[in-house]
């Protein structure tokens, strides 16, 4: 086993999981699996003290609505927590919603087309600085009336943060109940539905996870895509959210900023949002915890913007890539 793999392990089962001695711990892999990930999960395990199991699953496809196996469902709902690393979503499935409910932890990832990302993201950060810094700008976010999201590429959008929960995604999964996906880390909140008004331009990653060959305009009003603009990739996105069939898809749902100074873009959707300095747009289901008004939707997608400017309420909190340093918002490199 390569050491590159080792440390990953090792942080994943003791870091991003907070595996302890004596815990019942899953490694959940699928047939796109690099064994030796799961492999140097099941190896740290053993070296943590705790009791490793390695599953090995069919790949389901992302579009796959339907639940796991019996064999799966009833080894998640057994552990006490769940390292995947896999492609399959495991974490969109009912059954895993009942495990988490009864107080599995997980901490997921899927390596593959961003592995260098995956050991680097984890190893070599700050990483209670970046946690430090979500923080603050969850709470300044959270005063905020009237944000504004630019990039050179047109896009211009405003809303309103005031008020609404920040998510800050960790990459952690270290109490009963608690679900992320590593490498972190990223803060998000639900702007006011009603408020959302303006044009998103979408240089980076785009559903159902790839890089367009040119920018995507959407044009957004009361929080809801009501053109898109563009080339190919433009039609190809309107009929993705065709495809679903569901209108409340088209709700703008979360806004999401990337925190990681090793992430690069890559085409790999969870990289790609985890770039630092940008900017994520979150469409159709959304979390309860966001605590927004989006009606209820089956299907969720993001689509990314590569850089941005973000002002709040007229001070500029983020450029090209760089966040202000003199509103505490300094140490990631």
């Amino acid at each position: 086993m390569s050491s590159r793999w080792k440390d990953f392990g090792d942080i994943a089962v003791r870091r991003m999981a907070g595996t302890k001695t004596g815990e019942s711990l899953l490694i959940l892999s699928d047939t796109k699996t690099d064994p030796e990930v799961a492999q140097a999960c099941f190896d740290a395990g053993i070296a943590a003290g705790a009791r490793p199991s390695l599953l090995l699953i069919p790949f389901m496809s992302p579009t796959d609505a339907s639940e796991l196996d019996e064999t799966t469902i009833a080894a998640v709902a057994g552990a006490n927590v769940v390292i995947g690393v896999c492609e399959t979503m495991f974490m969109s499935k009912a059954s895993t919603d009942k495990a988490l409910e009864a107080g599995v932890r997980i901490a997921a990832t899927n390596v593959n087309g961003m592995e260098d990302f995956a050991i680097e993201g984890i190893r070599d950060v700050d990483y209670d600085r970046m946690i430090e810094v979500g923080t603050c700008i969850g709470e300044l976010w959270q005063g905020t009336e009237m944000c504004r999201v630019t990039s050179p590429y047109g896009t211009n959008i405003t809303f309103d943060l005031r008020d609404r929960p920040i998510d800050l995604g960790t990459g952690m999964a270290t109490e009963p109940g608690q679900a992320d996906f590593f490498p972190g880390v990223s803060v998000a909140n639900a702007p006011i539905e009603s408020t959302i008004q303006g044009t998103i331009v979408v240089d980076g990653n785009v559903p159902p996870g790839r890089l367009p060959k040119a920018p995507v305009t959407l044009q957004i009003k009361d929080g809801v895509i009501v053109d898109f603009e563009g080339s190919e990739d433009a039609d190809a996105l309107r009929a993705y959210f065709a495809e679903s069939g569901d209108p409340i898809a088209t709700h703008l749902c979360h806004f999401t900023l990337g925190l990681n100074p090793r992430a690069r873009t890559s085409g790999s959707v969870h990289q790609d949002e985890h770039v630092l300095g940008a900017v994520t747009f979150g469409f159709g289901s959304q979390a309860p915890a966001f605590g927004g008004t989006v009606p209820p939707c089956n299907v969720h997608c993001d689509v990314v913007l590569t850089t941005a400017k973000i002002e709040c309420d007229g001070r500029i909190m983020l450029e090209a890539n760089k966040l202000n340093e003199e509103m505490g918002f300094g140490g990631l490199s």
